[in-house]
């Protein structure tokens, strides 16, 4: 077993590590800065966007293999309103 099939989120907090760094690296203050402000108002949001439609995927998927909301809630670790929410579409 790899190190990202044991833990599959140190793997992701790598990469967005990695990125930090990569920007702490930058010489140039205003690129910098720049490069920040882009991370922040475009990637993040798009990232967010598409963490939210992954989670609701499989939400939906349980649904749909008829697990009650109850029962995902317990899969998952969330309360039966969260997965609700989730399964509608809702943050």
């Amino acid at each position: 077993m790899t190190t990202s099939e044991a833990d599959p989120i140190s793997e992701l907090s790598g990469h967005i590590e990695a990125t930090l760094a990569a920007l702490a690296a930058m010489p140039d203050a205003i690129a910098r800065e720049r490069a920040a402000r882009r991370l922040v108002d475009e990637v993040i949001p798009g990232a967010t966007r598409r963490l939210a439609a992954v989670r609701r995927e499989v939400v939906v998927g349980l649904r749909d293999e008829r697990y009650k909301l109850r029962e995902i809630g317990e899969m998952l670790g969330l309360s039966v309103s969260r997965v609700n929410q989730i399964a509608r579409g809702n943050k």
